[in-house]
């Protein structure tokens, strides 16, 4: 048993049983294919290991199933409907119909359209009645879209937990030409430190995050602690030669802006053996066609054990030039022994380098000689990879993690 062990097992058995009620618009869950769900799930069930854990979530018309795993963890979960991506004709009104008032807010110049939309009545009719029936000790909510529910909490001590700073998402996508981008811009610009100044603590993901809502006009405290990352336990790994790979869930635009280059502008660079897979749901159908008449380039859609899968890959290739948080998908590849490729925007709050497996770049032009030069050297990307692993282990361990919580939730509980 390792130092770092000791001390938090001791932790854990000398700290106060707490309260705890969490708020999220996306169900927690390991199998879900959003990074951030998955995120959640590994907060709350290690904290539900010492403490009592109220859930307060949206949830999917798909995700019923998944309710049984946090249930079994010892979290009482609280559910209201809030189905996405809807493919029959009925679902897509009930959304447009549930959409039109947060359109109104966005037209306003209120709140952008993607923050407005989590204003649900239900959701604020739910938490106003486990604050009345529970004596929690601090409230944590998830993502700088559930902010709205900050006053049926009250005065209990609460957390907001931005996992991206929109306002730096909207500007980078605005500094490389997206109109659409600037009046989101503008809006988030005045809108999010406020949020972040209607809670008694803010947390982010990176320092450059944290910087950032802090140079924004943030005024709360701000903590940084960035994700758990489980490193999986695959029996046998055998590397695909000259495979290049690119996860993702394709309802956020900077994974699609990745595909977009990935088959435009590298692909079509690379050595003639290599391979190119793509997996994640919701890929535009525009973009599968082309993939379809693409040689050696495949949408594999979801796939279920994306560990093995990424563990068969010999680079996770991810040309990410906008967006803000940390980039999930970066350090889970490490964790599968596999080695990154990626830009100055994936490797925010990552504070790892090609010694370890993880490969940035300037420009995404210098992508595809990067790779050339790499995907011969079977040997070494395997190795860098192994690396990658342990460093994951090292920097993102649950251990680590939960620790920050605790002492962060002991200060703001006992103050």
């Amino acid at each position: 048993m390792n130092i770092s062990h000791v001390i938090f097992s001791t932790w854990v058995e000398n700290r106060d049983k707490m309260n705890l009620l969490f708020i999220t618009p996306y169900l927690p869950s390991e199998t879900s294919g959003h990074a951030g769900a998955q995120l959640i799930f590994r907060n709350i069930t290690s904290l539900a290991k010492n403490h009592n854990i109220t859930l307060a979530s949206f949830i999917d018309s798909d995700e019923d199933s998944m309710i049984g795993f946090l249930v079994d963890q010892g979290i009482e979960v609280h559910t209201i409907a809030y189905p996405r991506n809807q493919e029959s004709i009925t679902g897509k009104i009930s959304s447009g119909i549930r959409n039109l008032r947060s359109l109104a807010y966005h037209l306003a110049g209120e709140e952008p359209f993607f923050i407005a939309k989590y204003k649900i009545e239900k959701m604020a009719e739910l938490i106003s009645k486990l604050i009345e029936k529970n004596n929690f000790n601090l409230v944590q909510v998830e993502y700088n879209v559930m902010h709205h529910y900050a006053e049926q909490i009250g005065d209990i001590p609460k957390i907001i937990v931005f996992h991206d700073v929109s306002t730096k998402v909207y500007e980078r996508g605005k500094d490389q030409g997206n109109t659409r981008n600037q009046k989101s811009f503008e809006m988030a610009r005045n809108l999010e430190p406020e949020i972040g100044n209607k809670y008694d603590a803010v947390i982010t993901l990176t320092e450059e995050d944290r910087e950032y809502l802090s140079n924004l006009g943030c005024e709360s405290e701000i903590k940084v602690i960035p994700p758990q990352v489980k490193t999986p336990i695959i029996n046998e790994i055998h590397k695909k030669p000259n495979s290049i790979c690119f996860v993702g869930s394709f309802n956020r635009e900077p994974n699609v802006q990745a595909v977009q280059i990935l088959i435009h502008e590298i692909f079509p660079k690379l050595t003639k053996r290599a391979e190119l897979n793509i997996a994640g749901k919701g890929l535009p159908n525009s973009l599968v066609n082309e993939i379809k008449v693409t040689d050696n380039v495949y949408y594999l859609g979801f796939v279920e054990d994306i560990d093995s899968f990424l563990a068969s890959q010999m680079i996770m290739v991810a040309p990410i030039k906008i967006g803000a948080g940390l980039k999930m998908k970066i350090p889970h590849a490490l964790a599968c022994g596999t080695a990154v490729v990626t830009t100055d925007v994936g490797v925010e709050g990552i504070s790892i380098d090609e010694t370890n497996g993880l490969w940035e770049v300037a420009k995404v032009s210098e992508m595809a000689g990067l790779i050339n030069e790499l995907l011969p050297q079977s040997n070494l990307l395997i190795e860098k990879g192994l690396k990658g692993k342990s460093a994951v282990e090292r920097l993102f361990s649950e251990e680590k993690i939960i620790f920050q919580f605790e002492a962060l939730y002991s200060d703001l509980v006992n103050s």
